[in-house]
């Protein structure tokens, strides 16, 4: 029997019910078809509507599903039981007097219902406890109340959903909204938001649309505070990109902002972001002091987001330039203070820089320990750029600990995630490691890959000491596989080795250099590229 048979043999009460699961379209309790019925059918209390409820799913079990005192309809009967009911039009929420049975009036009883179910703030800890306003958003979505959905996502996204890692989630509620919104505070951090979710899901492009959407509407409506905060996030985008030189515009045109509008937290996050660019720029001194800078505002503030910030990145200098036991330290004082916040995705991203600082120090099987927990908080929070980067130095850990099976895996898996300011190490480590193998073929490929994705990295940054360094390492490989004239890739590989030095002659990364070079070179027992090796360190 059709759902239509079945549907016009019921008594209205019934037919109301069905259409009542129909709008709510999830497992509901009695108490909630209950609430959304009770102005059309003032008779139908919790209990009666349970015993209906339990009526129907005996009679008509293939209609109405049971599940642990919840009830509902499949998608398809949901579907067909919706156009038993009059849509009517978004105004009909507002109407005074006898509300009408229209689908947008039951759509908003159905998402006023969650609205009471709601938790206090305090006990929430996960999805689960933010359920009602999930199932609310969406019946405010459906009934095209868009202002309201909106509010509601600001509550719960920036400081739950995101700090949890749910950044998909965001991805999709946020997308819903947009070119949805009349109010321009409510558009402009929707827009805003989305770039920051896309982001972290490594879609630097969508993100830079978003957020440069979202400037233009805080200037034109001369909101100076998030005129500054989407000039900082266009500025971490480019410098997510590797387009380092850009980014510093946006910092200090928000710096500025910052100052003139005297918040101190901004002040000291675009300090510590020029920090960023200065050490990737290679100007360590300059990096250092206005880390520094930062974290000295961070303390007077109290701010342990802010601190562990410039703790992180001045561990990732101190790394660079060899004091591996001061770069430890300062990780670990980073992932403490992101554990003590409770940020699972900042907890991943100070696993993955204090195992590069283990990595420099030689400290290879507790990199490794460090990497897989980071990789695990990834998986969680949908982070590609962190599996590209975690990834890469797994495989470089397990290389340099001479176990290439697990280290090949892992280059394999990193290169599965797009990242342009990384993927040239990735394919410059997997091309020493199928060196390492023999598979020569998969080598060259490649290095081939590698020299072309650090070109264009160099192509935003010429001082680029990371794309330079692999671009020594790539064409150093090519040279041992005997792809292309030996001598112009052994020229090419100390040239680039070269400007990486002079890029940044910090004695970690020259040391982490001539490690992965001598890893590459232990395949090439005639030396053939023994006379590159002096050029790691500018000779």
């Amino acid at each position: 029997m059709t759902f239509e048979q079945t549907f016009g043999r019921l008594d209205i009460e019934a037919q109301k019910i069905l259409q009542a699961l129909a709008i709510y379209g999830r497992p509901v309790t009695a108490r909630a078809v209950s609430h959304l019925l009770r102005p059309f059918q003032p008779t139908l209390d919790t209990i009666r509507t349970e015993g209906r409820l339990e009526q129907l799913a005996d009679d008509h079990p293939q209609l109405v599903q049971r599940e642990t005192g919840h009830y509902f309809l499949t998608a398809e009967d949901c579907r067909a039981a919706l156009t038993t009911v009059e849509e009517g039009e978004p105004s009909d929420r507002y109407e005074r007097g006898e509300p009408l049975y229209t689908r947008y009036t039951l759509l908003d009883r159905a998402a006023d219902h969650f609205k009471q179910r709601r938790k206090p703030r305090k006990a929430w800890q996960s999805l689960e406890d933010i359920s009602a306003q999930l199932a609310e958003f969406d019946l405010r979505i459906q009934g095209e109340d868009y202002e309201v959905a909106a509010a509601l996502l600001n509550e719960i996204s920036f400081n739950y959903l995101l700090r949890w890692g749910h950044h998909r989630l965001v991805v999709e509620m946020r997308e819903r909204l947009v070119d949805k919104l009349d109010d321009p505070k409510l558009a402009q951090a929707n827009l805003g938001e989305l770039g920051s979710a896309y982001a972290y899901l490594g879609e630097m492009e969508k993100a830079i649309t978003c957020q440069e959407r979202a400037l233009v509407i805080a200037r034109r409506t001369r909101d100076r505070v998030n005129e500054g905060v989407w000039l900082t996030n266009l500025g971490n985008r480019y410098v997510n990109l590797g387009q380092t030189p850009r980014a510093v515009p946006y910092y200090e045109q928000a710096l500025v902002i910052a100052r003139d509008q005297r918040d101190r937290r901004a002040e000291a996050l675009n300090i510590a972001s020029l920090g960023t660019c200065y050490a990737y720029l290679g100007q360590m001194e300059k990096a250092i002091e206005y880390y520094d800078q930062g974290r000295g505002i961070a303390r007077e503030l109290n701010d342990l987001s802010m601190e562990g910030f410039c703790l992180s990145n001045l561990g990732n200098i101190y790394a660079s330039l060899g004091q591996a036991t001061r770069a430890i330290a300062a990780h670990d004082q980073a992932l403490e203070i992101a554990r003590q916040m409770g940020s699972r995705v900042e907890e991943a991203r100070r696993l993955g820089s204090l195992a590069d600082a283990l990595i420099i120090g030689e400290h290879y099987a507790e990199a490794i320990d460090n990497l897989q927990l980071g990789l695990q908080l990834d998986d969680e929070t949908g982070s590609a750029r962190g599996k590209n980067y975690k990834g890469s130095s797994l495989a470089r850990a397990y290389l340099l600990q001479g176990e290439l099976a697990q280290a090949r895996a892992a280059a394999e898996a990193a290169r599965l995630y797009d990242t342009p300011q990384n993927n040239h190490n990735v394919t410059a480590i997997l091309g020493v490691i199928a060196v390492r193998q023999g598979d020569e073929n998969a080598a060259r490929d490649a290095f081939t890959e590698a020299i072309e994705q650090a070109r264009i990295a160099l192509e935003h940054n010429e001082n680029n000491q990371d794309a330079l360094a692999a671009q020594g390492l790539a064409f150093s490989g090519l040279a041992v596989v005997g792809a292309g004239p030996r001598a112009t890739n052994l020229e090419a590989a100390i040239t680039a080795y070269r400007a990486a030095y002079q890029a940044n002659n910090g004695a970690g990364l020259a040391a982490l250099s001539t490690r992965l070079f001598d890893a590459l070179a232990a395949a090439d027992p005639e030396g053939r590229i023994a006379s590159v090796r002096a050029a790691i360190t500018g000779g």
